[in-house]
C-alpha cells in the first residue's frame, strides 16, 4: 500500500531506535552510531534490543511489534537482523503514519505493515544516504545507519529511491486453536527472566469464563488460574498472568520457567475451562 503523502512530525531531537541480533562485546553496534552521529550530531539513540537471537527475523519482526508504539512519533527504527546481507534482498526505508523504518527487506516489518493503517516504502538506492565506504557484510554500518541518520536530519523520504509497493512477509504465528473448552497455543517468545510469551490473548477466552477456574497443561506440569501478579503465588511457584504485551505469559515467581521447565520456542500446550 502507498500513501505518498503522509509524513511522521520528527522528535526535537530526533530518535533512532535500534533492534539488532548483534550484541554489545563487539564494535558493531557503537560503529553504526558512529556514522549515524557524523551525519544528524544532535540524534538521540534509544538501544530498544540487541540480544536478539541470532539471525531471527520472526523474533525481530515480535519485539518491532510489540513495542514501536510506546516511542514519540516520528522516531526511526533501525533494524538489522540481517542474514541475508550480501545478497539480492533490497534496503528500504519505510513509514506509516506515525513512524519510520530502516532496514532490510527481509520480513522484520510484515508484523508492524500488517497493523499499520497507511504504509509506503522506498528502496535505499540515492548513493548520497550512502556512506562512502562500503562493505558487502555489514549493511549496517555502511547503508542502514547512514539512512536512519539522514531521515534524522530532515532528508526528504522521496529521495531516498524509488517507491516499492510489495515488502517480503513472513508468517505469524501459528493460530491458537480453540474447541469447546479447550485451547492450545505455541510459546512464541522467552525473555531474558526466563517467562514464557505465547500467543493467547484476552479475546481467545470466552467472556463467560472465571480466569482463576483456568487451567494450562504444558509438558506433564500443570498451573491453575490466570494471576492478576507475580507475587499472587509464593516464590518458586508457577503462574500465568497478562504480560505487559498483552499475551498470556507463564513463568515461576522469582525463578525462571525455561530453566525449570526446560522450556522452548514454538511448543505447544493446552489450557482448560
Amino acid at each position: 500500500m502507498e500513501h505518498p503523502h503522509m509524513t511522521p512530525h520528527l522528535p526535537t531531537p530526533p530518535v533512532i531506535a535500534l533492534l539488532t541480533d548483534m550484541g554489545t562485546n563487539d564494535w558493531f553496534v557503537g560503529t553504526m552510531k558512529g556514522v549515524a552521529l557524523s551525519i544528524c550530531p544532535h540524534v538521540q539513540f534509544v538501544d530498544l534490543c540487541h540480544e536478539i537471537t541470532k539471525q531471527s527475523i520472526q523474533e525481530a519482526a515480535f519485539i518491532l511489534e510489540i513495542s514501536h508504539a510506546y516511542f514519540p512519533e516520528g522516531s526511526i527504527f533501525l533494524c538489522v537482523v540481517d542474514p541475508g546481507v550480501g545478497t539480492e534482498r533490497q534496503a528500504i526505508v519505510a513509514r506509516n503514519d506515525k513512524y519510520y523504518f530502516v532496514g532490510p527487506d527481509n520480513g522484520a516489518f510484515s508484523f508492524v505493515e500488517m497493523k499499520s493503517k497507511t504504509w509506503e516504502a522506498r528502496l535505499i538506492e540515492n548513493p548520497d544516504y550512502h556512506f562512502h565506504q562500503h562493505s558487502g557484510t555489514f549493511h549496517g554500518r555502511d547503508l542502514f545507519a547512514p539512512a536512519a541518520a539522514h531521515l534524522a536530519a530532515g532528508a526528504p523520504f522521496e529521495e531516498f529511491g524509488p517507491s516499492i509497493n510489495s515488502l517480503l512477509q513472513i508468517p505469524t504465528f501459528e493460530q491458537v486453536m480453540v474447541k469447546g473448552g479447550l485451547l492450545s497455543g505455541r510459546i512464541i517468545y522467552i525473555d531474558s527472566y526466563g517467562n514464557l510469551l505465547t500467543n493467547v490473548t484476552p479475546e481467545h477466552i470466552p467472556p463467560d469464563i472465571d480466569h482463576s477456574h483456568i487451567k494450562l497443561s504444558y509438558h506433564g506440569r500443570f498451573v491453575n488460574g490466570i494471576s492478576p501478579h507475580y507475587a499472587d503465588v509464593p516464590p518458586n511457584h508457577p503462574l500465568m498472568y497478562w504480560g505487559s504485551s498483552g499475551f498470556l505469559e507463564v513463568a515461576i515467581n522469582m525463578g525462571s520457567a525455561q530453566r525449570k521447565w526446560q522450556a522452548q520456542t514454538n511448543d505447544w500446550f493446552e489450557m482448560e475451562w
